[in-house]
């Protein structure tokens, strides 16, 4: 039997899921058998760091949104939603007892594929916040299998620790774990006194290049909204970003002509791996890939196309101008998220004129931007969830204490 298997359903759930696993094996550093279940996508990021990967992926168009969505749902129907999920369950129920300890990431499919293998688990709930819902995030079934089976749970804030404290469901309140891992400060960053850093996200999923090109054209209106202060945007590219793809396609691109790629003179301290655009107002961007926490620390204002992202700038207390992508992340899912974010940012239609008349609005209002970064603050909590999350998985694996899995 295998000791312990993380099953996660998206990408920033890859990544949480993963931050737990370090501390797991920060912790034991005697090897422990452990295997990962991605869900939703590929898993990529478990692959780079070189965890094996295992069960029925799903690789819908959606990618993990269709129930926010008609139109995401129709298109995962005709791409095969059926036969991907009784796949994903077939899996799930073959996994019956090969693991001693399961970690589902995400909400509560991962819960229900750990409860078809038989297998005892933790259940780290970064997907659903009473925040969303003062009603409640979970519904009476969901919470009632979390108490059925669940060893125990680590709701995302404390509003939801007060949900499931209610319910009499087994939860902690060590924090979030999507708060750990932000501690680089970006010393090293390019930035000048009088700059305007602008943290600009766009995702890690499939669109992440075309949202890329996007946001630059979605910009180009700030410098004229701030005059006399130059503008820095710094693009944080997720590790798997292909940056001879972005060239490419920003080469091909009709909406981006007021940016040029600078080849020569770039500074000493700007890396290979990373761009340097400018444009043709009092403005530049850098795209760089593996600086995601000191973009965060070192910008002023984030404006954001991402998931998990978004709310890790949040949480920082930066205040976010939230936007709509093309792909998954749209129209629909920024009013889902505008609603869990509150007073914490604000969510800009896509347009030029507005976008930048927002960010400078934000900008000259200190007394906004420190209701925004307390409101941020308050709904992702703090760090030390990983590790606490990991001493409780390794306490579980010693004394042999799982045993809600069985049915």
């Amino acid at each position: 039997m295998k000791d312990l298997l993380f099953l996660s359903n998206g990408q920033g759930e890859d990544s949480i899921a993963l931050r737990v696993m370090r501390e797991v094996q920060r912790l034991a550093p005697a090897l422990l058998s452990i295997e990962a279940w991605p869900m939703v996508g590929t898993g990529e990021s478990y692959r780079r760091h070189g965890v094996p990967v295992t069960g029925a992926p799903n690789l819908l168009p959606s990618e993990g949104f269709a129930t926010i969505d008609r139109r995401l749902m129709w298109q995962d129907i005709r791409a095969g939603w059926i036969g991907t999920h009784w796949r994903q369950l077939r899996c799930a129920l073959r996994m019956r007892r090969q693991y001693r300890l399961a970690v589902a990431v995400g909400d509560m499919v991962p819960v229900g594929a750990a409860i078809l293998a038989s297998t005892p688990f933790l259940f780290v709930g970064c997907a659903k916040s009473a925040y969303y819902n003062r009603a409640g995030a979970y519904s009476p079934f969901e919470k009632w299998l979390l108490r059925r089976y669940c060893l125990r749970s680590y709701p995302r804030d404390a509003l939801t620790v007060k949900e499931f404290e209610r319910a009499g469901v087994p939860c902690s309140t060590a924090g979030n774990p999507m708060m750990d891992g932000l501690d680089d400060k970006g010393q090293a960053l390019l930035s000048e006194e009088r700059e305007i850093i602008v943290g600009v996200l766009p995702g890690s999923r499939l669109d992440a290049t075309q949202n890329t090109l996007d946001l630059l054209c979605l910009l180009r209106e700030v410098p004229a909204w701030i005059p006399g202060r130059k503008v820095r945007l710094l693009f944080a590219a997720h590790d798997g970003f292909d940056l001879d793809r972005f060239e490419e396609m920003f080469g091909a691109s009709q909406s981006t002509t007021t940016w040029g790629i600078v080849r020569s003179n770039r500074p000493a301290s700007l890396p290979s791996d990373s761009l340097l655009l400018e444009h043709s107002q009092h403005m530049d961007a850098v795209v760089r890939k593996g600086r995601f926490a000191a973009i965060l620390h070192a910008s002023h204002i984030v404006v954001g196309m991402a998931g998990t992202a978004n709310e890790q700038a949040i949480g920082l207390g930066k205040p976010l101008i939230a936007l709509p992508s093309r792909g998954v992340q749209g129209e629909h899912y920024a009013r889902m998220k505008q609603d869990y974010f509150g007073p914490a940012a604000i969510t800009a239609p896509r347009d030029a004129h507005e976008i930048a008349k927002t960010i400078a609005s934000v900008f000259a209002n200190p007394s906004l931007r420190a209701e925004m970064a307390a409101a941020g603050r308050e709904r992702m909590g703090g760090p030390g969830a990983s590790e606490a999350i990991a001493r409780d998985i390794l306490d579980i694996l010693s004394t042999g204490a799982g045993q809600r899995g069985e049915n």
